[in-house]
């Protein structure tokens, strides 16, 4: 190209040529155009003819300018790319037309990852991956970094700089390799800080990237209730739940196994203890359960057999005693229950009194001829006096060696205090009714001096007795007479209680007229008073020996 007053010569001359001729001109390269080229005239510029300017070093529009719509005509331009990349000038084209850069590229080579378009196909550092996301060397698998070109050697690099991401316990995956809090057991079952060993939570975060329990729960204590509350050592540890065990005693023992009590803090034993019955004495067994067999009372068998001929009372507990033997037949006191054994022996034919005042239980008071082992006859059966359920009798008997036995009403019974008295009468007599008001017959003739009246110490004549018997609590008024015809001698009367010999009412030579009459002086009185319980003597007696027949009158309230 050309430039300043060169270049405007030239477009001169071609306009001029262009103008000269109606025919288009070939385009012609402003360097071919000689710069020592005549100029065109003033004739030939004016014969110019305006046609679309070219890129051709013409002024074909005849501004006078050339190649003016071509601005860029001359410039420095570069062609290719990278590595290839070449310099030149932009000159028109072929056509014309426009400007085409006078460079010519360089052939590329291999592609290097190095900033450059080493083989010069209009991409740079392709293949790459340049920009993707990468991890660098540390021990974590997180993407904190991206392909890069390396500093040297053309190859590529990852621009993570970091240190490890180490995993902690927060939720997020810290070390990104596609588990989140990966090796902290979350989930897993676990106890927390109290004293029981239940696993009653889960392990979890917690602040700080650790891991905790999420039990919360207090300490579990062990109760005895079939369950390991306590989740250790096992069901109900440090409670005796299933050792042996045994309750009661004797015939009640029963053997079972600990189990938890009601309340569950404790054991007790799975068995009840059997029900006592009632004790027998002797045989080994403690039926009632009291720890013992009961001894047996010394009269508990026929061979033991208390004496009690010089009479009393006698206490005895049959409440373990045997029942010796089945009363039942003619017997009063339905079958018997557990009896014992008293003997006693008259000397002479007497009246005699027992009763079982004092008693616990039904009494039965059999009496029998002979000894306790080996008996005889039987005398009386004494059952239910006094309107209640204890026994009263008396009665007369021949000299003799008898046996009394001190008996249950039934084997249903279970108390036994017993308390017997036995009085002996002192004398033999005749039973009168109480009460009630009689008059008897009688004579003393013939009969001897038993009893001594304390009214008068010469009642020595033989006397006859009559007698009856008093319930507890109960006091019989007594009045008594021999005032009347049938008697004809001088009598004293008295009224004792066996075995006593004082006399509680007594009377000689009774007021007038009974009594005034010599030689017969008869007895008379009133007021006795007979209380109960026990026996009781009405006696006429002779005075200094009389005797004789004799009417008695009494009334007994």
């Amino acid at each position: 190209m050309f430039r300043g007053g060169v270049v405007l010569y030239v477009c001169a001359v071609i306009a001029l040529a262009a103008c000269a001729s109606s025919e288009v001109a070939t385009p012609v390269d402003a360097t071919e155009v000689d710069a020592e080229a005549d100029a065109p005239t003033d004739a030939e510029i004016d014969a110019c003819a305006p046609a679309a300017e070219l890129c051709n070093g013409r002024d074909e529009d005849c501004d006078t300018e050339i190649d003016e719509d071509f601005p860029t005509l001359g410039d420095t331009c570069m062609a290719g790319s990278g590595a290839c990349v070449a310099s030149g000038v932009f000159e028109c084209d072929e056509a014309g037309t426009g400007v085409r850069c006078s460079a010519m590229p360089g052939d590329g080579g291999a592609e290097t990852c190095n900033g450059i378009n080493d083989d010069c196909d209009a991409e740079t550092d392709e293949g790459f991956g340049l920009g993707v996301l990468c991890d660098g060397p540390d021990a974590d698998l997180c993407d904190e970094g991206m392909v890069v070109c390396a500093a040297a050697g053309g190859g590529t690099t990852c621009s993570d700089t970091t240190a490890d991401s180490v995993e902690t316990c927060n939720g997020v995956n810290d070390d990104c390799d596609g588990a989140t809090d990966e090796g902290f057991d979350l989930g897993m079952m676990c106890d927390g800080g109290d004293s029981d060993a239940c696993i009653e939570g889960v392990i979890q975060c917690a602040p700080g990237g650790g891991t905790q329990c999420s039990d919360t729960t207090t300490s579990t204590v062990e109760t005895c209730n079939g369950v390991d509350d306590d989740c250790r050592n096992g069901i109900d540890d440090g409670f005796a739940v299933g050792g042996a065990c045994a309750v009661g005693v004797g015939a009640c023992l029963r053997s079972g196994q600990y189990v938890c009590n009601g309340a569950g803090n404790g054991v007790q034993c799975n068995v009840t203890q059997g029900t006592p019955t009632a004790e027998t004495c002797g045989d080994g067994i403690d039926q009632d359960c009291n720890g013992s067999d009961a001894t047996c009372p010394t009269n508990d068998l026929a061979s033991g057999a208390i004496n009690i001929s010089a009479g009393g009372t006698f206490t005895v507990d049959l409440t373990a005693a045997r029942n010796n033997q089945d009363y039942s037949g003619t017997f009063c006191g339905s079958t018997g229950g557990r009896d014992v054994y008293y003997t006693f022996t008259l000397p002479a034919a007497e009246v005699v009194y027992v009763d079982t005042f004092g008693s616990s239980f039904d009494t039965v008071v059999r009496i029998f001829a002979g000894s306790c082992t080996a008996l005889g006859a039987h005398q009386v059966c004494v059952d239910d006096q006094c309107s209640g359920a204890q026994s009263q009798g008396a009665l007369q008997l021949a000299a003799g060696t008898y046996c009394l036995v001190l008996d249950q009403y039934s084997s249903s019974q279970t108390s036994g205090n017993a308390s017997l008295t036995f009085t002996r009468g002192g004398r033999t007599g005749t039973t009168i009714t109480t009460p009630g008001t009689a008059t008897v017959n009688g004579t003393t003739v013939g009969g001897t001096n038993v009893s001594t009246a304390t009214c008068t110490s010469f009642a020595t004549g033989p006397d006859v007795g009559y007698w009856f018997t008093v319930c507890p609590s109960t006091t019989r008024t007594v009045a008594a007479s021999t005032c009347t015809t049938a008697t004809s001698w001088d009598t004293v009367l008295y009224l004792e209680k066996a075995p006593s010999a004082t006399d509680l009412a007594c009377n000689d030579d009774g007021p007038s007229p009974c009594g005034s009459a010599s030689p017969i002086r008869l007895s008379s009185f009133t007021g006795g008073a007979a209380a109960g319980p026990g026996l009781f003597w009405l006696i006429v007696d002779g005075y200094n020996g009389a005797s004789g027949a004799y009417a008695l009158s009494y009334t007994i309230n």
